[in-house]
């Protein structure tokens, strides 16, 4: 994460939100940055003294706010 909101920037000079976690080849784990202003995405691997409790929160963010309402899943038992 960064120090300050916004320190990683895009050549646009944007502010980079952090907006999602993916997991690499080999399971480490890294963010995906969004630029407020232009749009660009960043990928940066999750260095060591990254916050871990906001790591989780951005990872769990798509279960926790999915971009679909849950009632369209149909959910079936398998015989």
């Amino acid at each position: 994460m960064d120090d300050r909101p916004g320190d990683r920037r895009a050549e646009c000079g944007g502010a980079m939100e952090p907006i999602a976690i993916w997991a690499r080849r080999g399971g480490d784990w890294a963010i995906i940055h969004q630029c407020r202003a232009c749009g660009t995405l960043h990928s940066n691997r999750v260095a060591g003294d990254d916050n871990e409790i906001a790591l989780v929160a951005i990872a769990v963010r798509a279960i926790a706010q999915p971009p679909f309402p849950l009632s369209h899943l149909e959910l079936t038992a398998e015989s």
